[in-house]
């Protein structure tokens, strides 16, 4: 099957296909085109399947398998590429979105049905995984900024779906507009990190060339600061960090199985899969790593907070997603690569069975708030069941998906011999009790109590529902392949390696540093190695003939149980659960403890000024100041210029016509003519038809010449 690998590029071009075949027969087809949207996903699916296998099964770490097709427009050893590069976390990443996608294909067959642009959602849903499958198979910067475009470009147009209601197209553009901000960095940084590459050998924007020369340490600490702040900061803002996750929750005015899409499997996960990508890089400053690590704890914790005040419980899952998608930075930023890959996965599933869960409950009751519904477990038992999975695997319920990986981020932090590496773990440690109160709130209200609905709720069809259970299963099984239960040999840690990876190392990481960030202790063995390392530990290892690959090496071990960390997270999970019981337990409450909790609700209900901020700042001076000077130089400036021009214009063609064409050339052509009708008058009248006169002519005209000659000699 390793022919698999070759035809990688299948995976994302089959839908493309779909989108454009849906586009032009999909209103002619028995299902509008979702046939093909689902069928497109299905066998896309199955080829992520055979391309994880051949890339999981391959001695670790696995060699990347890159195509190109190559142009050089400029010469010169100017190469520009499209091409695909194959390795564990492209693997990953086509597994997650190709599954997640597909779910929503099929769930959205039956959420949709009878929306009057049903074809164009599906035709759009294609495109949008066709574009995010597109910057995870990129094997070069460029072509990794055409998907990351094509991303936002669609979820644009998705967010503003129902773009009749002007709250939906506010939310369409602020999306596009703040993603855009972030997305000049992407740009910038593209270009710095390309300057040093120039010369060499390849394409100057070849990611596995740019990973080995910063691994190396041919590229500059300037360029690499520089460069990969620029890309940090479009990370930022397509993956929803503070203060730039302002679009995220806006995003839920699109359809609920977009915000599963894209908050769960897709767009806000390409800022992390980038940073993942481009890790060697990001490897080489510590600058940079401590950036991303305070970025990620700050976000990850206030973002849970303002979840609490949340009634809306697409908003409550989509501050979740911005604090988890913060746990991911954080681990990052301090060491945790494969603990931040590991918890995007997990997160994928359990995040977009939340989002349809919350989509089924919403086509029940007609309503997106908590304070309509109620008592739902007994009308809809399995949404009921699957949600409550997805709710204890997003709040670390030990044994759950987002135990393993939520701990590995912990864990991470633990061995992170730096001042972030503490933050990262306190900090996400306080941030799991908040998700694990919010989460349980959200439970309580939506299926304890009495119910508050206007419409009698009833369970969801078999579309809706089949997706709820295969993604509930994945929300526990998911994270066994990254735990200490799966194979210390073979496991996630492994099959996201690569040479690169292996050989980087952390350069300002000296050796006696080494386990010094451990909040739990442990014994380091000889050659700097930590015995059963987690997955994300930052520890010199040993190669296989003893030599060791450096300080601060980036070790891909199998995870190990931390004891400490378990009971901890139990105990924090326990806790947040029993206070949340006892506010929420019988359902609503007369007063929401949450809501009344002084100037702390009233900055967390203000979601803590930033969309305040950015409308009396860039929205108001954009809108009001700038657009009345766009519209006096549009109105005085530019108009009077086109108006000016216009009557010049206007003044020399009417001159041109009054005397070069009346008096010039109408004049040449009418005397021509005249003077051809005198004379044609005149002459005419020699043609009188009179024979008599023609021979007096004749002789007077002989006489006449005959005088002419006598006179002449």
């Amino acid at each position: 099957m390793d022919w698999m690998l070759d035809y990688a590029w299948l995976v994302p071009a089959l839908p493309l296909l779909s989108a454009a075949l849906i586009a032009a027969f999909g209103k002619l087809m028995p299902g509008k085109g979702s046939e093909l949207g689902v069928l497109s996903l299905a066998v896309a699916f199955l080829l992520s399947v055979g391309i994880a296998w051949e890339t999981f099964t391959a001695p670790a770490p696995m060699e990347p398998v890159e195509h190109a097709f190559e142009w050089s427009p400029l010469g010169g050893g100017f190469v520009i590429e499209l091409g695909m590069l194959v390795d564990g976390l492209t693997a990953m990443m086509f597994l997650l979105v190709t599954l997640v996608s597909l779910m929503v294909h099929i769930y959205s067959r039956e959420y949709m049905q009878g929306e009057p642009r049903f074809t164009f959602f599906f035709a759009m849903l294609s495109l949008f995984t066709f574009s995010m499958l597109l910057l995870v198979i990129a094997n070069n910067t460029l072509q990794a900024i055409i998907g990351w475009e094509l991303v936002g470009l669609c979820s644009f147009l998705l967010i503003g779906f129902y773009w009749e209601k002007k709250p939906n197209q506010d939310a369409a553009n602020k999306a596009f507009l703040v993603t855009k901000f972030g997305d000049v960095g992407l740009i910038v940084g593209v270009i710095v990190l390309s300057v040093p590459m120039f010369g060499a050998s390849g394409s100057p924007f070849n990611i596995l060339e740019l990973n080995q020369a910063a691994a190396d340490g041919a590229i500059g600490q300037g360029t690499i600061v520089l460069g990969m702040l620029m890309i940090f900061l479009a990370c930022v803002s397509k993956s929803g960090q503070m203060p730039l996750h302002v679009w995220l929750p806006d995003a839920m005015a699109g359809p609920t199985p977009v915000s599963a899409l894209i908050h769960a499997a897709t767009m806000v996960t390409a800022g992390i899969f980038l940073l993942a990508r481009l890790y060697p890089v990001m490897a080489q400053s510590l600058l940079v790593m401590s950036v991303v690590a305070v970025v990620g704890v700050i976000t990850l914790f206030f973002a849970g907070l303002v979840a609490l005040v949340q009634d809306d419980l697409k908003k409550v899952l989509a501050y979740s997603t911005v604090s988890q998608l913060g746990y991911m930075m954080a681990a990052l930023g301090v060491g945790g690569y494969t603990a931040g890959i590991f918890h995007l996965f997990t997160h994928g599933f359990f995040k977009a069975l939340l989002f349809l869960g919350a989509g089924s409950l919403i086509h029940a009751v007609h309503s997106n708030n908590m304070s309509d519904m109620g008592a739902m477990r007994k009308a809809m038992p399995h949404t009921f069941w699957t949600f409550i999975v997805g709710s204890i695997a997003l709040a670390g319920f030990p044994l759950t998906a987002g135990f393993f990986s939520k701990d590995e981020v912990l864990v991470a932090g633990q061995y992170w011999p730096y001042a972030t590496g503490g933050l990262v773990f306190w900090v996400g440690l306080a941030a799991a009790f908040v998700t694990a109160f919010y989460m349980a709130r959200v439970c309580f209200l939506v299926f304890w109590g009495e119910s508050r609905s206007h419409h009698p709720p009833h369970e969801s069809g078999r579309q809706m529902v089949a997706p709820l259970v295969v993604l509930a299963i994945l929300s526990i099984a998911s994270g066994y392949i990254g735990s200490p239960v799966w194979d210390d040999d073979n496991n996630f840690g492994t099959w996201t390696a690569t040479p690169v990876l292996a050989e980087a190392d952390y350069p300002f990481v000296a050796d006696d540093e080494l386990g010094t960030g451990l909040q739990g202790g442990g014994e380091v063995l000889a050659g700097g190695a930590q015995g059963q390392a987690g997955s994300a530990s930052v520890l010199a290892v040993e190669g296989e003939e003893g030599e060791g690959l450096g300080a601060g090496s980036i070790l891909h071990g199998p995870p190990s149980w931390h004891l400490d960390v378990l009971l901890m997270a139990l105990a924090v999970f326990l806790a947040a659960v029993a206070l949340a019981w006892r506010i929420y337990g019988r359902g609503k409450p007369e007063e929401d403890p949450t809501l009344n909790m002084g100037p702390l609700t009233t900055v967390l209900v203000n979601k803590y000024g930033f969309d305040d901020f950015g409308y009396r700042y860039i929205v108001v001076p954009v809108r009001d100041h700038a657009a009345r000077w766009a519209s006096w130089s549009s109105n005085v400036v530019l108009d009077g210029i086109v108006a000016g021009a216009g009557k010049l214009t206007r003044d020399a063609a009417m001159t041109t016509y009054r005397v070069l064409d009346q008096k010039v050339i109408d004049g040449g052509v009418n005397g021509a003519a005249f003077s051809a009708a005198w004379w044609s008058e005149r002459l005419k009248r020699v043609q009188s038809g009179d024979v008599q006169r023609y021979a007096a002519v004749l002789v007077a005209g002989v006489i006449v010449l005959v005088v002419v000659f006598a006179a002449a000699r």
